[in-house]
């Protein structure tokens, strides 16, 4: 069955074409909206298995596809078919920022770096192949749990003690006494038993008319509260899964077949004691899935709004990562053969810069000596290189506590905590300097403006000991209205400014632009 599709502009809508089972529709861009015909009244719509609304005239489901781009699975419910039809979106970034060419590049030019900067939770799919198969998934597995099943626990730990609780709506006839409020359905039923009306406006003639009622009770409504909520549903049900892979280890473990080997540490002897650990770590958590609110949360209810829902709590959003690094599996490149959620465009482009900023110190000073750190305790990335008498350091994701509280690489906020994209340090003859860089998924003239308050926050609150960042600036995929905002003596005089890096020679540019005389002397080389 094909569904015709369309782009609302207005109050008009452009014909894009059809979907088609079995082939990929590339029509459609992010951040637009779009009209698909519902072929008959009882069918429904499922992007990402998030049902789509439909329109006032039930004519016309609504998608509007946000920050992301690659291909979206929507699946057609009919009501005389068994299993429902499928259908595929290639959806493409917006064209004045990037283009679909360029963003493949992106991606690429990510994985070939580390891939794991491209997973995400978003609707949209690219390929990267796994090693799921090899070997030595199993130590793969056991070392991912023993590096995060730590900040894990202690994610359930902080749920347990601060769980979501929400007051569900239910209703009840209760005695006018204790009833404490009444809605529009109590008030039609008050209307039609003037005796229980008396009473509830305190007239003295009131109580011998309520009492000739034959029930003197009203119904009212009441809210009782609940752990059962979208959050605590999608924690229990992650960790229930991070059960069956510690189980599926200990039994993988116990039946391990090992051979001696004149290259290899022989794992006999230690296979005892991480069995024993396994055990433990999985008496704990059937411990924490048995209390509240994890023993009422029902798993099998799913709703789209369970990943809001928990990024709303910086607590349950650290249980929910670090359950998704425990059950995440192996990832190599690129590839047809499997398929992975992405990150949203934005957070594409900000590991891009990432990226693409590694590569451009490596080419420029070539003599340090470099490496990539993962998972810092105050960055996600970290990328050194030093020799010579001389340090950079580019941290991704860093970390920047508030209230003058240092992290530990110096840095801090002198009000909230803050968290820049990119922090370019430089260290030469003792003297330290740092660079500000906010990556921005924007290209027009209004939105690169808002986009400028972060520069000038980072600039002005940021702090590593007693020094301001040398400079402030956003980095921008396409900028052609506002190009004063790039130039260096805006950027002198000012502090703050911008600049378009959309391809990797952009990074290079940008390094020479940034390396100028009031930075340390070796730079300038």
């Amino acid at each position: 069955m094909e569904l015709f599709i369309s782009q609302k502009q207005g109050e008009q809508a452009a014909p894009c074409g059809c979907l088609s089972p079995g082939l990929p529709f590339t029509g459609c861009m992010e951040m637009q909206t779009y009209l698909i015909a519902v072929p008959c009244e009882q069918a429904r719509l499922y992007v990402d298995d998030a049902p789509l609304d439909m329109d006032a005239r039930q004519q016309y489901w609504e998608w509007q596809p946000g920050f992301y781009a690659g291909s979206v699975e929507l699946e057609l419910e009919l009501p005389q078919l068994r299993d429902p039809i499928r259908y595929v979106v290639d959806v493409g970034p917006e064209q004045q920022k990037t283009g679909r060419e360029q963003y493949l590049e992106y991606l690429q030019q990510i994985a070939d770096f580390d891939p794991g900067l491209l997973l995400g939770r978003e609707p949209a799919m690219h390929g990267l192949g796994g090693r799921s198969a090899s070997p030595e998934q199993v130590w793969l597995e056991y070392a991912r749990l023993r590096q995060f099943i730590g900040r894990y626990l202690n994610g359930l730990k902080q749920i347990c003690e601060r769980p979501i609780i929400r007051h569900a709506s239910q209703r009840a006839n209760m005695p006018l006494s204790v009833a404490k409020r009444v809605d529009g359905t109590s008030l039609q039923q008050l209307a039609t038993r003037p005796g229980l009306l008396a009473a509830l406006a305190g007239e003295p003639e009131a109580t011998d008319t309520a009492v000739t009622d034959a029930d003197p009770r009203i119904n009212v409504p009441f809210f009782e509260p609940t752990m059962d909520t979208p959050a605590n549903r999608l924690v229990a049900r992650q960790l229930t899964e991070v059960r069956r892979r510690v189980r599926v280890l200990e039994q993988r473990l116990s039946t391990m077949a090992t051979k001696a080997s004149e290259t290899e540490t022989d794992i006999c002897a230690r296979l005892p004691r991480r069995r024993k650990y396994l055990a433990q770590l999985d008496r704990q958590l059937a411990r924490i899935a048995a209390s509240l609110p994890f023993a009422v949360a029902n798993i099998s209810k799913k709703s789209g709004a369970e990943l809001n829902s928990v990024a709303g709590y910086p607590h349950y959003s650290q249980a929910h990562r670090m359950g998704i690094r425990l059950l995440r599996q192996g990832l190599s490149d690129l590839a047809d053969d499997e398929q992975h959620a992405l990150a949203p465009t934005w957070a594409i482009y900000e590991a891009w810069c990432f990226v693409a900023l590694s590569h451009a110190l490596k080419q420029r000073f070539p003599d340090l000596n470099w490496a990539l750190k993962i998972q810092q305790t105050s960055a996600d990335l970290l990328l050194s290189g030093s020799g010579n008498g001389m340090t950079i350091q580019l941290y991704y994701q860093m970390t920047c506590r508030g209230m003058s509280k240092p992290n530990s690489y110096k840095y801090y906020s002198i009000t909230g905590e803050r968290r820049p994209d990119l922090v370019l340090e430089v260290t030469e003859q003792g003297m330290t300097r740092f660079i500000c860089l906010d990556s921005k998924y924007s290209a027009s003239r209004r939105r690169i403006l808002d986009a400028m308050s972060s520069a000038h926050i980072y600039h002005d609150a940021l702090r590593r000991d007693e020094d301001r960042a040398q400079l402030s600036l956003i980095l921008v995929p396409a900028n052609k209205e506002l190009k004063e905002l790039t130039e260096g003596d805006y950027w002198r005089k000012h502090g703050v400014g911008c600049y378009s890096m959309r391809e990797m020679k952009d990074a290079q540019e940008l390094l020479g632009k940034l390396l100028w005389s009031e930075l340390p002397v070796r730079l300038q080389a």
